[in-house]
């Protein structure tokens, strides 16, 4: 009697609730969120990408293994759960499912009306998780809300943004980092030049259009402050007067960690901008 109980209490529970003791991903970003959510003793596995300097956020947990994305490899792992992106590893994420593996994709986001789609996905899939339901739902809170008010007329408009990332990159209207730009309050630049995606620009085009806000986005070591500073001295006189803001790079491959902090703390400057004119 009561191993036909136990098997009843199981059968109702969702299947969200079951298991799970032993989570893999397939997807660099789905690397990054289970890193950050889940217990480490839970994870058996993300791809091998996790561990490189550009996406390692801090050190992976001992003994994890680093896939390559093939079925094979995670077999061996005997996971309960597999996590993959909408791209990539399609083909070891169809054959795991075949095999009897229960992989479930996870929706990729590329802009802010997407990000929530995507964590709510991952919500319904892990169950019961405090931090991710936090950070969800302060996120939906960012995004539900109204953008800042439009500076007055008299006060001199909107402050205006530029993005300048490594090899002299710009962002137009058709990129996320546009969207949290002017749901922060300000006027991008090389949006209003007509740019739709990424576009070049010199750094005397940057000068020229005398952004208040020069935004930097970037790791790469050839694009620290100090390089910058030694080009052009209006540059040097952004970095001292603190009107830069670096965006997190994060925001390139796994947005949904960071687009909330970054919102806030662009909001911020915006409003810092608004009070000093």
């Amino acid at each position: 009697m009561h191993f036909v109980s136990r098997i009843l209490l199981l059968l109702a529970m969702a299947p969200g609730a079951l298991a799970q003791e032993r989570i893999a991903s397939l997807n660099l970003c789905l690397d990054q969120l289970l890193l950050e959510w889940v217990a480490p003793e839970k994870i058996v596995s993300v791809t091998w990408l996790a561990d490189n300097d550009h996406y390692r956020r801090a050190p992976l947990p001992v003994g994890i293994h680093l896939n390559r994305g093939r079925a094979e490899e995670l077999l061996k792992l005997d996971p309960d759960l597999v996590l993959a992106g909408q791209y990539g590893a399609g083909r070891a994420a169809a054959r795991l499912q075949e095999l009897g593996v229960r992989v479930v994709k996870v929706p990729d986001a590329y802009r802010l009306e997407q990000l929530l789609e995507q964590l709510q996905s991952l919500r319904s899939v892990l169950g019961d998780n405090p931090q991710l339901d936090s950070h969800y739902k302060t996120l939906q809170s960012l995004l539900a809300g109204q953008p800042p008010a439009v500076a007055t007329e008299k006060a001199g408009g909107d402050p205006t943004a530029l993005i300048l990332s490594a090899n002299n990159i710009t962002y137009g209207s058709g990129m996320l980092e546009h969207q949290l730009l002017e749901r922060a309050g300000f006027r991008n630049l090389a949006a209003e030049r007509g740019g739709e995606q990424l576009q070049k620009v010199s750094l005397e085009e940057v000068i020229a259009a005398q952004p208040d806000l020069l935004v930097l986005y970037g790791g790469e070591q050839e694009f620290a402050l100090a390089h910058l500073a030694t080009r052009h001295p209006v540059i040097r006189r952004y970095i001292e007067r603190g009107h830069v803001y670096t965006l997190p790079a994060e925001l390139g491959f796994c947005p949904a960690l960071v687009a909330g902090a970054t919102l806030e703390e662009l909001t911020e400057k915006r409003a810092e901008f608004v009070k000093s004119q």
